[in-house]
């Protein structure tokens, strides 16, 4: 095994490979080692893929789930709502400042939990002294502190829809409080969907509404179940299923006589 490890780094991975992503440096890996099996090593006279066939007969089965690797340090969350891990700050929700949390990294994402709790994931990066954040990690402060929406760097480097702050600009023009309004319309993308509030606002919009609780009644109305109202049983409803003689209506002639 330990001559494999040495192959594969030699032929594989010197130089180091370059890609836009690690999955596409993985896959290229993968398609590497697929190839490598039609190989006939030294003193055999079958390919390493045959040989695998008659190996995978004798093999245990693989594990459920994939075993848990990488890091995992305990971090402290500073005053900014982030910790740092390998040069680089991941946010988390502000809530959280000044406690000890615990990070778990994969190649891949980086996971800071409280306990057991999930409260932060973000894709790692492998630049140096980088800021990533989650915008809504920071909600709850900007409704404190809406003065601080126009500059907060979550919000300009986040994802964001470009309608979003159109719509802030468009409410700052039209309100007083417009941030904290557009604070509050952020609120709302923690328990919805960022497409789900965006097409509730452009609907809000197109009817020149400017309030955010307009934008919540256009989300509670979409989110209702759209179900039809049973149709009307006559059974149910006896009292009128009988029949009735029709009414007199000579007590109407009356007012056509000529009163004298």
């Amino acid at each position: 095994m330990e001559n494999l490890v040495g192959y594969a780094r030699r032929n594989y991975l010197v130089p180091l490979p370059e890609g836009a992503d690690l999955e596409t440096i993985n896959a290229t890996l993968r398609s590497d080692g697929l190839t490598d099996q039609q190989r006939i090593m030294a003193g055999r006279t079958e390919t390493i893929a045959s040989r695998l066939e008659v190996e995978r007969t004798y093999l245990g089965p693989l594990p459920s789930h994939p075993p848990s690797f990488g890091p995992l340090v305990e971090v402290l969350v500073h005053s900014t709502g982030r910790v740092r891990f390998q040069t680089n700050d991941y946010s988390v929700p502000i809530q959280s400042a000044y406690q000890r949390l615990t990070l778990k990294a994969d190649p891949f994402r980086v996971r800071i939990f409280a306990g057991e709790h999930l409260v932060a994931e973000h894709r790692r990066s492998y630049e140096k002294h980088q800021v990533i954040e989650d915008w809504r990690h920071y909600v709850p402060l900007l409704l404190h502190k809406s003065f601080a929406v126009p500059w907060a760097s979550a919000l300009r480097h986040g994802e964001l829809p470009a309608t979003f702050e159109t719509a802030r600009l468009e409410l700052v023009a039209h309100c007083s409080n417009g941030n904290r309004e557009f604070a509050r319309l952020l609120e709302l993308c923690l328990t919805h969907e960022v497409s789900a509030v965006e097409a509730a606002l452009l609907q809000a919009r197109a009817q020149e509404s400017w309030s955010v609780d307009a934008v919540r009644q256009l989300l509670n109305f979409a989110g209702a179940p759209q179900v039809p109202p049973p149709p009307l049983d006559p059974a149910q409803f006896p009292a009128y299923q009988g029949t009735t003689a029709p009414a007199d209506l000579s007590a109407y002639n009356r007012l056509l006589e000529v009163q004298s």
